[in-house]
């Protein structure tokens, strides 16, 4: 869970500073801090299975692991236990206690798909890199003014209980750190980073820049987008292609939609130029590419001599 103050980045948001995760990207998080925008995605049905599951998980790991599992307690709000230390924190699914080690972190996850288990965690041979930052994180953040000096991922995987124990690495907690600090400098500065063009960003690019009637934003002369103008050019082909070629198109989809933010239409190098449409809830992409492609511009700090 995210924190209603927004004064620290969660153990869930955490993995998209570096880059990590699958479901938020930095400029997504910009969104949030700075302007209280919403960008928690949708539920689904697996994730209110999860939730479903938790309490189960929890004391699955406690019978197995002979331990005891504290959950994570509930507020009088009726919300999960928010814990803040600096400008990390986290929502923890439970506290499991060792009589040696102490006070460690618990975290459960379910995957349904042993598919998934076998590509993201190698069958039980690695751990998916978010959940590691994840997990790292609530070790760090402790009870809030301690750490704890271990934390274990419990993961239903079809049917099967497995268990993956983890010890503090101090240089992802001080990368943690280094990287939240940055943010909020970055948020305070109003110094917004520019989409990474990845389709998870597309409902929030969506909702934020809707076109302008008849705006044009014209970049033909801007040798810096002539890479834009070619990926204008390969989103057109691979969106003629087979379905095989779905996954790449809409990559470059929301890295064009995220080039125009509000403008209807947007002019390239070569002659090239696309517009957007309403498609559904989202938004498609006509592009124009020219039979005889034109000059690029010349770069912008270039010198031509006569004679």
């Amino acid at each position: 869970m995210p924190d209603p103050l927004r004064l620290t980045i969660s153990a869930t948001e955490a993995p998209g500073l570096f880059g990590a995760s699958p479901y938020v990207t930095p400029w997504m998080l910009y969104q949030r801090f700075a302007h209280g925008v919403p960008i928690d995605a949708d539920d689904d049905n697996r994730m209110d299975w999860g939730r479903r599951m938790q309490p189960l998980l929890l004391q699955a790991a406690a019978e197995d692991l002979r331990l005891d599992v504290h959950p994570n307690p509930v507020g009088a709000d009726g919300r999960d236990s928010y814990v803040r230390r600096g400008l990390l924190g986290c929502t923890r699914d439970g506290i499991i206690i060792c009589p040696d080690r102490g006070p460690g972190a618990v975290e459960t996850k379910c995957v349904f798909d042993y598919r998934v288990w076998m590509e993201r965690w190698a069958g039980g041979r690695q751990v998916p890199r978010e959940y590691e930052i994840q997990l790292q994180q609530q070790m760090h953040v402790g009870d809030g003014v301690t750490p704890f000096g271990w934390g274990t991922l419990a993961v239903w995987v079809c049917g099967q209980m497995v268990y993956f124990e983890r010890e503090p690495i101090p240089e992802l907690r001080q990368a943690l750190e280094r990287e939240a600090e940055a943010f909020f400098a970055r948020v305070a500065a109003k110094d917004e980073p520019d989409p990474f063009g990845l389709p998870v960003e597309m409902p929030l690019l969506s909702q934020l820049f809707p076109p302008v009637a008849e705006s044009v934003l014209d970049l033909r002369d801007d040798p810096g987008h002539c890479r834009t103008a070619e990926d204008a050019s390969l989103y057109k082909t691979l969106r003629e292609q087979a379905a095989g070629a779905q996954r790449a198109s809409e990559t470059l989809r929301a890295k064009l939609l995220g080039i125009a933010r509000e403008h209807e239409k947007v002019l390239l190098p070569y002659g090239v130029n696309f517009r957007r449409r309403k498609s559904g809830k989202g938004w498609a992409l006509d592009v124009y590419i020219p039979e005889t492609p034109q000059a690029p511009p010349a770069p912008r700090d270039s010198v031509v001599m006569a004679g």
